[in-house]
């Protein structure tokens, strides 16, 4: 950890100097800090390798990082100044008006650090703490050679429960509510099993409303339980933070009438998931329970376990809890107790986890076959310790003695801790600096609820995680971040919840168990702090609060108010809010109060506006306003210099004025409907490889050219305007970093078609998105020629698309949504789609059948049809007969 910020700390601190004529005195101060930090950071990497067998030099190693957070914040507010000092040379033209006090303070503060540093330097050399010669410090950094991340391979040892627990909570007739309790022990699987009874309910399409709620432990109360319930059930367009409002005000015996009449007359799937108090389980199971609340009948294909399985399903809901607790599970109609695995489940589960590839075609060396059996023994046939385990051991060339520590490890710590706990901290003492770094921020996300693997890198990124070396410039920062998530998903500290089409993570998880970890690293060395409604802290340290996770359900005015937070904090740089937040809404001026912020996340909160006084904060990196209530953003905006993602996707239509230029650092601006009474300057964007969707109307062709950058472009064009693709097309080509082109058109009131002539001289496009109505869809030789994934959405053709499309060779994902309104059926020819690995077939209704021809789509893995034709199950799978490759994923729902 300390490493890695001291190298960021020092980048900044040499960026700060290029306007050292601006700096007022303090320039020679900033140098000397700066120097002396690089000095100390040779010193880190030896004193990584002792700090586990040394308090003091765990110590020593504590009071670097203190210094080097202190630092950071230091440059920031000297960054302040600086910026602060142009616009005052911008508007008036010198800089006599700026005072230089408040820079002879920042040096003092500088001085005070360069004398905790002198301390250090002293205690270093009595702990005999090395100096490491520059070569070795660069090898180090070039050591960290992450390996491909591995998809995981089926879990082990949980087939039998999957299909028994699929016929008896879906499949199983009844008429009256199901209630199924999972229990076991701590890490054998649980929250897995239901997540994989979850997804299929989800996927047969029998309920109306499939809902998930993580019971977040003793903390949650029943009326809590049940107002997280209702909050997942409200439509997308009702005002969440008012209903949460009413729920406050109603006593148990209301709330649990608000979701009686919220789902009467419904037929719905609920997972309670971790329930540890039997108040939380009966609060929900009473609300069920009167007679002839629901009543939905639907015919479903679902496909599981390499066999298709019908769904006719008559009455009843389902609910699904999981507990550690047999005593709170024991009511269930059903409950299914999860054993732990046998000792060659162990084995398999744990030779997947540990190997990159098996060793002499699966035997291993004898002397890891019986270290390694030992390590099994202490596992208990938990499936999380072994996963964990195996992920430690992990290496392209396992050695005995990495193997015999980690055993004699175990044998050390585990009279003192549990398994679980033991094998996590031996873990995360393996991660390297970066790792661990990433790891710490793991706990600022929201509790067992996926983490979008793009938002995660982009505040890694944000936070200075992310270290360039000069010799991969080509490789981005976003590419490098995607090496580390990969790490941790290789090693089972992170989990992969589910792919995006190209195969790259799209949302991950974590365990219960390594969320605590991470929370517990991160308050130790980060100054982490997690705040409830009520006010309290969950802080272990007297560090100052630098990243703040705020919870919330209702109104956050305790929170604020209280001494948790003190308005004069110049220390905090992440703020992540988790439930409706009132206060901050209604007082938006707070915000003047954390000044040198990185992170400001205020997803999924009813957001109406964003304040003006979002422009004091000239330090942010990252904005999330994602699945807010906005409608504009201020021109004050304009003033973060720093910004460099920007997220107003799920946000109906955001107003921009003409300021994206100037923030140059802009690196992701993600939306779905971005517009402006102004053409858009963006000629200076030349960092921005997100754009979208923007109004192409409110695009300069010529500044377009210059964001050299660019790799994904998201585009809505209004036909009306006699959009010309022929002159448009030729300038995205341009354009050399451009592999991903997504292209909406509209209004949906309307039935003109745009005309798509051009798009055939994208050479360097390999993704393509069209959605809106088409005509007659494009020739194969009038798309980009590299295509590999293609999705039509809402183009409403009455030809067959097929012919076509099955021409493009390198074709290997293609989703049709709505995209075919014929009535007659889609062919595919004999050899056609050569290359086709996944086909996804959505809202096509009138589509009777595909019929695929000897030697068709050979490589098909992956097959999903919803909301299609009842019949064209039956039918399809019986064309099917001529696919060679055997179908790896096939759900067919309607």
């Amino acid at each position: 950890m300390a490493e890695a910020k001291i190298l960021y700390a020092v980048r900044k601190m040499a960026d700060l100097l290029i306007d050292a004529n601006l700096l007022q005195g303090a320039e020679e101060q900033v140098k000397l800090l700066k120097d002396e930090l690089q000095c100390m950071q040779r010193f880190v990497r030896d004193a990584s390798k002792k700090k586990d067998r040394e308090e003091k030099i765990r110590g020593w190693l504590s009071d670097v990082a203190d210094v080097t957070h202190d630092a950071d914040a230091i440059i920031d507010a000297l960054f302040l100044k600086v910026e602060t000092a142009k616009r005052c040379i911008e508007s008036r033209g010198e800089l006599a008006y700026i005072p230089k006090h408040p820079y002879t303070l920042i040096a003092k503060q500088i001085e005070l650090l360069r004398s905790k540093l002198r301390d250090i330097e002293i205690a270093r050399e009595r702990y005999g703490i090395q100096d490491l010669v520059r070569e070795e410090t660069e090898q180090f950094w070039r050591e960290l050679q992450f390996s491909v991340r591995q998809n995981d391979k089926q879990l082990v040892g949980v087939e039998e429960d999957v299909e028994l627990l699929l016929r008896k909570v879906i499949l199983e007739k009844t008429e009256t509510l199901s209630t199924t309790g999972i229990v076991g022990a701590v890490g054998i699987g649980k929250s897995t099993l239901a997540r994989r009874i979850y997804e299929l309910a989800v996927a047969s399409k029998r309920y109306v409303k499939c809902v998930w709620v993580a019971v977040s432990g003793e903390s949650m109360t029943p009326k809590d339980v049940i107002k997280e319930v209702i909050l997942n059930f409200l439509n997308p367009l009702q005002d969440k933070l008012e209903e949460a409002k009413k729920l406050e005000e109603l006593p148990l015996s209301g709330i649990q009438q608000e979701l009686q009449d919220s789902v009467e007359g419904a037929q719905l799937f609920l997972v309670l998931d971790d329930v540890r108090q039997e108040a939380q389980w009966e609060s929900i199971a009473t609300v069920f329970t009167s007679e002839g609340n629901f009543n939905l009948s639907t015919y479903n294909f679902c496909f599981h376990l390499s066999k298709l399985v019908v769904i006719r399903t008559d009455k009843g809901s389902a609910l699904l809890l999981t507990s550690h607790n047999e005593d709170i599970v024991k009511h269930a109609g059903y409950v299914h107790e999860m054993k732990t695995l046998d000792p060659n489940k162990s084995w398999d589960l744990f030779t997947n986890k540990a190997f990159i590839d098996r060793v002499d075609g699966g035997k291993l060396p004898k002397d890891l076959d019986i270290i390694g059996r030992e390590i099994l023994k202490k596992c208990d046939g938990l499936p999380l310790a072994i996963a964990l385990v195996g992920g430690l051991l992990r290496d392209k060339n396992p050695s005995k003695r990495k193997w015999d520590n980690v055993l004699n490890d175990m044998n050390t710590n585990l009279g003192s801790s549990s398994i679980l706990s033991t094998i996590l901290e031996l873990s995360y003492r393996d991660f390297p600096p970066q790792l661990k770094s990433c790891f710490q921020y793991l706990g600022l996300f929201k509790e067992r609820v996926p983490i979008r693997a793009e938002k995660l890198v982009q505040v890694w990124i944000a936070q200075g995680l992310v270290v360039e070396l000069e010799e991969e410039e080509e490789e981005t920062k976003e590419e490098i971040s995607r090496g580390y998530l990969d790490e941790l998903i290789n090693r089972n500290m992170v989990q992969v919840h589910d792919f995006n089409t190209d195969g790259r993570v799209k949302n991950c998880c974590i365990h219960d168990l390594v969320r605590e970890l991470s929370i517990t690293k991160a308050k130790k060395e980060i100054g982490l702090d997690i705040l409830k409604e009520d006010g309290k802290t969950q802080s272990l340290s007297g560090k100052p609060q630098r990243h703040l996770a705020i919870y919330g359900g209702g109104d956050q005015r305790s929170i604020f108010n209280s001494k948790n937070i003190n308005q004069n904090e110049t220390h905090v740089l992440s703020l992540f809010f988790h439930g409706v937040s009132s206060f901050l809404i209604d007082n938006p001026s707070y915000l003047k109060s954390f000044e040198l912020l990185k992170i400001l996340d205020f997803e999924d909160l009813p957001l109406k506006s964003v304040p003006d006084t979002i422009g004091l904060l000239i330090s942010l990196k990252y904005l999330g306003l994602r699945n807010t209530k906005i409608k504009s953003l201020p021109e004050s905006i304009g003033r973060l210099k720093n910004l460099e993602v920007l997220d107003v996707t799920k946000v109906y239509q955001v107003e921009v004025d003409d300021v994206l230029w100037e923030m140059e650092s802009l690196r992701h601006i993600h939306g779905e409907n971005i517009y402006s009474e102004y053409l858009l300057k963006t000629h200076t964007l030349k960092n921005l490889q997100t754009l979208g969707y923007i109004y192409v109307e409110n695009l300069i062709p010529a500044h377009l050219i210059k964001m050299k950058s660019l790799r994904k472009l998201s585009l809505w064009i209004v036909v009306s305007l006699n959009f010309d693709g022929i002159r448009f097309y030729p300038l995205l080509d341009m354009l050399e970093n451009l592999v991903c082109l997504e292209i909406k058109w509209g209004p949906s009131s309307t039935v003109k078609s745009l005309e798509l002539n051009g798009l055939d001289i994208l050479q360097r496009v390999t993704k393509l998105k069209l959605s809106g109505v088409m005509k007659k869809l494009p020739r194969a030789n009038e798309l980009p020629p590299n295509l590999s994934y293609l999705t039509l959405s809402r183009t409403c053709l009455y030809e067959d698309p097929m012919p076509e499309l099955e021409k493009l060779s390198k074709l290997v994902h293609l989703k049709l949504d709505c995209a075919y309104i014929g009535r007659g059926d889609m062919v595919i020819s004999e050899n056609g789609f050569p290359k086709l690995q996944t086909l996804l077939l959505y809202r096509m209704w009138d589509l009777k059948n595909v019929r695929v021809g000897k030697g068709g789509i050979p490589d098909l893995k992956k097959l999903m049809i919803r909301e299609c034709n009842k019949k064209l199950g039956t039918g399809f799978s019986e064309e099917l007969r001529w696919v060679t490759t055997f179908l790896q994923e096939i759900i067919k729902t309607n």
